[in-house]
């Protein structure tokens, strides 16, 4: 649901600057009591702001050139710029004379601004939304103030294209972030219509890649679109197609969302009410293909060059492959951890030879500290079955710890169990950096008699 507004923190300092001198009988009237040609807005000065243009924040008063003002009118302005959260202190001072008056306003811009993500707008495309947004919210930029009204404009522009558009759904936002942390985003979202994916289509892509592709994005017709679910398509199963085959800088653009289905408030179609399918396009950039020229390892200390180097399953003069490359490098961490360097890193470095369409590339091991066991911990097994497990367990406090020795451990201590319950375990495993030792925590508990 959309977001109750936080207070404003904004400070409206009104200066009323009224000219002394050389002002005839008349001038010397209540500001409201002026004719309208001496109350005519002829100018609208802004100072102060590092974030926006004079035009656009003079625009966000809600004043316009060329109409008689009064001081109300100067006071709802200021209190309309500080609603909006996007400035701290606002004042303002006008003067007036035969040729009408002139409005000067000087503004702190606030400390904080969040980007804003449209997540499932998929009736229209993102620079038309951000484009009708800057129309009526003329201070919008793409991020809004962390407190504020700003955002409730935001949603009630969307939610005028939604109803200008015949879609019966209502626009929600919320403000995202880190649990206990600070507001990192303001995400819009649009609820009460289904919308779901039909097929999923490529462009820029040849075979043999978009057979692969396409086989790839099996899973997501008849599902529910979602920017995030596709986000996470890409990253973990079609830049890996590219990869593989060596195009090392390929890319996909934003998915591109084609309603085929609108949805309606009055008719009801077949399959869920207000339901929108739409096909989703991607724009695949392939780049170029990259050949591995060399593979060079530096900063390892506890293990041979040799022993690493048998470890890659990388060929010289082949397409580089960096989905294998980096499943060989996980197996390497394994083998540091085995050794009570669970802290060890490995950083790939790429260096592109575009002409040749050769890739270089350089392997740095940081091995960090060697850890040893320190504390076993079981929980939710009586005392009898946890001296058996601990027993069992074969790494002594000050050992070197073995990371993957709990992957050993676990099936051979399920034999110590009671057979007629059903077993879950939970580990925790902790590394203390301040004395380069790991606390193992297991966490028994049973599910049900069998």
């Amino acid at each position: 649901m959309k977001q109750a507004t936080s207070s404003v923190v904004a400070l409206l300092f009104w200066a009323l600057v009224i000219p002394v001198v050389g002002q005839t009988e008349s001038s010397r009237k209540p500001f409201a009591q002026l004719p309208e040609s001496e109350r005519q807005l002829i100018a609208i000065k802004v100072t102060g702001s590092k974030r926006f243009p004079e035009d656009a924040i003079a625009a966000s008063t809600g004043l316009h050139l060329g109409t008689p003002v009064t001081e109300d009118d100067f006071k709802k302005a200021a209190r309309h710029l500080g609603d909006t959260g996007v400035f701290t202190e606002i004042a303002y001072n006008y003067s007036f004379s035969s040729a009408g008056t002139k409005l000067e306003i000087h503004v702190s811009d606030a400390n904080r601004f969040v980007p804003v993500r449209f997540v499932d707008f998929v009736w229209f495309p993102e620079d038309e939304l951000r484009r009708r947004i800057k129309e009526h919210v003329p201070l919008f930029d793409g991020e809004l103030p962390t407190s504020g009204r700003m955002a409730d404009e935001v949603s009630d522009v969307l939610q005028a294209m939604l109803v200008e558009g015949g879609i019966p759904g209502h626009v929600d936002y919320e403000r995202v972030g880190k649990e206990d942390g600070p507001v990192e985003g303001i995400v819009f979202k649009v609820s009460e219509v289904l919308i779901r994916m039909r097929r999923i289509e490529f462009t820029g892509a040849v075979a043999p890649e978009l057979v692969m592709l396409e086989s790839a994005a099996d899973e997501m017709p008849n599902r529910e679109y979602s920017r995030e679910r596709l986000n996470r398509l890409v990253e973990q199963k079609l830049l890996p197609i590219y990869h593989a085959r060596g195009y090392l800088k390929a890319a996909f653009s934003a998915p591109q969302p084609k309603p085929v289905q609108q949805p309606s408030a009055e008719t009801i179609q077949e399959g869920p009410r207000n339901q929108t399918l739409v096909d989703v396009v991607f724009a695949v950039m392939p780049g170029q293909q990259y050949k591995l020229k060399s593979l060079k390892w530096s900063g390892n200390k506890d293990f041979p060059l040799d022993t690493l180097q048998k470890m890659l399953h990388a060929q010289l003069g082949e397409p580089a492959n960096t989905v294998r490359l980096n499943e060989n490098l996980k197996e390497v961490q394994k083998l540091y951890g085995s050794h009570g360097f669970v802290a060890a890193t490995i950083k790939v470095g790429a260096s592109f030879d575009d002409a040749e369409n050769n890739v270089s590339l350089l392997l740095q091991v940081n091995e960090s500290d060697r850890y040893h066991m320190g504390d076993l911990e079981f929980r939710g097994l009586d005392n009898t079955l946890t001296a058996k497990l601990r027993n069992a367990w074969k790494l002594r406090p000050g050992d070197v710890y073995d990371a993957g020795y709990i992957d050993q451990y676990l099936p051979e201590a399920r034999k110590l169990l009671p057979p007629n319950f059903d077993w879950e375990v939970s580990p925790h495993v902790t590394a203390n950096v301040h004395d380069k030792s790991v606390d193992v925590d297991l966490i028994y508990s049973v599910k049900a008699p069998k």
